[in-house]
């Protein structure tokens, strides 16, 4: 039993392959940034705190839904991190859906801002880091049968220079 739990450890050590993907919860690398994805869940326009996470979009058709990601970026690196804006939600049948711009409601993630060597979003002190997730909101317009129907959801973000793409499968 001892010779198992030893080989098990000495198989996880020095394990410096980044992951790059994984599961809600779970930290992954994505080039110098580590993401985490805090809370995934379906937005209501008609209730609080939503209708702030939703301020300046658009009224949805009724097959129609918000999804609201929220998550929190570590920029590891040594250089300002810029956030891609080609970060993508997909369905198990291939519809995908990119995010809206979400500045308005200060509680969005800020695409147009570098998150320094060091940093985090969302920025301390802002709305987003003091809201009930601590996240920053990265939200989309889905049809409702892809927050329903066509689980689980991929959140994909590009990686500046790598053709690989890093992976966060939600929870919804």
């Amino acid at each position: 039993m001892l010779v198992i739990a030893l080989s098990l450890a000495a198989a996880g050590c020095g394990n410096d392959e980044p992951k790059t993907s994984g599961a809600e919860g779970e930290f992954i690398e994505a080039g110098e940034a580590d993401y985490q994805v805090q809370l995934t869940r379906l937005l209501n326009p008609q209730q609080r705190p939503d209708d702030s996470y939703l301020r300046g979009q658009a009224p949805l058709p009724r097959d129609e839904a918000y999804l609201g990601v929220f998550l929190r970026i570590e920029n590891d690196g040594d250089s300002p991190y810029k956030i891609p804006r080609g970060i993508k939600l997909v369905d198990t049948t291939g519809n995908e859906y990119l995010p809206l711009d979400t500045t308005q409601s200060g509680f969005g993630l800020d695409f147009g801002e570098e998150i320094p060597p060091g940093g985090v979003a969302p920025p301390p002190n802002s709305p987003a880091q003091f809201g009930p997730t601590s996240g920053a909101l990265l939200l989309f317009r889905v049809k409702e049968e892809s927050a329903t129907d066509n689980l689980p959801l991929e959140l994909q973000i590009p990686v500046e220079g790598e053709e690989e793409l890093s992976t966060i499968t939600l929870d919804v």
